[in-house]
């Protein structure tokens, strides 16, 4: 598939968890360790790898190496919540990112690669949870639409979904108390036409590379 490994350090400044995530993530808010060091920098070990992989192709000008920006990476990664039953503080992880590519074509890659890479680890069964939220403009109107419901029902909300909804109200739709009755009664977000066929052109080349996948809408 021609990615190639990136190899990202254990530990990066805080912020930038903070402005790649949000303040209002589950990552942000309580699953961090995050601490100061010795020179009196706001540090954490990272809970995910995606925002370590864009800093270094930014800071190291990967984009002017003539290259394609298909990298992958494996390595352990540490979250501080609770662990739910199969989950633990300290995880191995793998991921695949490819940067500067806008085609449906590079979602369906990237998607069909990692299942079949399951699948020759010898996992059967594999399926996609599959979602879209559209570009800014799509996000920005749903927003709002989703606010206005939240606040109708906030009686109903978890104590911290009550508290984040004014700053992330999505957050919401994939709240482990909340999430499965909103899934049926919160409005559904619509994409403008370019989202829509990028989204339908992302399932359509699932299906020719034998992907099976499902659209969940509450996957945000």
């Amino acid at each position: 598939y021609g990615y190639r490994e990136l190899r990202i350090p254990t530990i990066e400044l805080k912020e930038l968890f903070v402005k790649s995530t949000g303040e209002t993530t589950d990552i942000v808010e309580k699953e961090m360790y995050a601490f100061t060091d010795g020179g009196g920098r706001e540090v954490a070990v990272r809970p995910e790898g995606t925002p370590g992989v864009v800093r270094a192709y930014i800071e190291q000008n990967i984009n002017q190496s003539g290259r394609n920006a298909k990298f992958y990476y494996i390595g352990n990664m540490f979250r501080a919540e609770r662990p739910q039953a199969g989950r633990f503080r300290e995880f191995e992880q793998i991921g695949a990112e490819q940067i500067g590519n806008a085609s449906p074509l590079a979602d369906a890659e990237s998607i069909t690669m990692l299942v079949r890479l399951l699948e020759r680890a010898g996992l059967t069964g594999c399926s996609v949870d599959l979602n879209s939220l559209g570009c800014g403009e799509c996000r920005k109107n749903y927003r709002q639409t989703l606010l206005a419901y939240l606040r109708g029902c906030s009686e109903r909300l978890c104590e911290p979904c009550r508290g984040r909804i004014e700053r992330n109200p999505l957050r919401a739709l994939d709240c482990k108390i909340d999430g499965p009755w909103l899934a049926d009664s919160a409005p559904k977000l619509s994409l403008c036409p370019d989202c829509a066929g990028h989204f339908t052109r992302v399932q359509e080349l699932l299906k020719i590379s034998g992907v099976p996948h499902n659209v969940n809408p509450g996957l945000v």
